[in-house]
């Protein structure tokens, strides 16, 4: 993923998590907030979907980046061992 990707991609994230955010700080009742979180959700389903996806797409991809630094790092530790071996 090119960096100028993951910049767009946290845009909208943080815009979906924003708006989220701004109607649960809103001085509103609970009613009011929870017809407007409603409102949102339905008139902007793709957006919170694609979002959904990229989220987990990166959560993915962090896992997998932890995954192979610990095996490298796994592959340096027994190296050293064997040199200090020899």
């Amino acid at each position: 993923m090119s960096n100028r990707h993951g910049f767009f991609d946290g845009i909208i994230i943080g815009a979906a998590l924003g708006v989220v955010l701004g109607f649960l700080t809103a001085p509103k009742s609970g009613e009011e907030t929870r017809e407007q979180l409603k409102k949102f959700r339905s008139d902007n389903k793709d957006l919170i979907e694609d979002a959904k996806q990229k989220t987990e797409d990166l959560i993915r991809q962090t896992r997998e980046s932890i995954d192979d630094g610990l095996h490298q790092l796994s592959k340096l530790v027994e190296e050293k061992r064997k040199e200090k071996k020899l």
